[in-house]
């Protein structure tokens, strides 16, 4: 004899199991949905320090642009760090002359999570001569 189950014995068949199974996929599909990634440009300022003997006449760019990605609040601690307001190049073990200077990413402090994705401009052009002496 053939005997069919009634409708609700399929929700309450392993229902603890059920109710887990359901709270972690809610768990998961919240983190997934909470990680998005937000991405901002923030101008920082280029300090170039020479030689005590040389001087910077010209360059390019006195800031550049880093453009970055991360989460909310990864980024808003980037933003209003003070420290990552400037950086500084040495340049004090170079010839005078017209020098193109690299960007370091190296030098950007960025905090865990935050994801560089591009400087412009990346090279700094800079005119640096010896100081003359009166």
């Amino acid at each position: 004899m053939n005997t069919r189950k009634p409708w609700t014995s399929y929700i309450t068949e392993n229902f603890s199991y059920k109710v887990v199974a359901l709270f972690i996929s809610l768990i998961l599909w919240l983190t997934i949905l909470g990680r998005r990634d937000f991405v901002l440009s923030k101008k920082i300022d280029i300090e170039l320090q020479t030689a005590p003997n040389q001087v910077v006449v010209a360059q390019t760019a006195d800031s550049i642009r880093v453009k970055v990605s991360g989460p909310r609040a990864a980024l808003k601690k980037f933003m209003d760090n003070p420290q990552s307001a400037s950086i500084l190049i040495d340049i004090s073990n170079r010839e005078a002359g017209v020098l193109d200077v690299d960007v370091p990413l190296n030098k950007i402090e960025v905090p865990m999570g935050v994801k560089i994705l591009g400087i412009r401009p990346n090279v700094i052009r800079a005119e640096v001569t010896n100081k003359t002496e009166k």
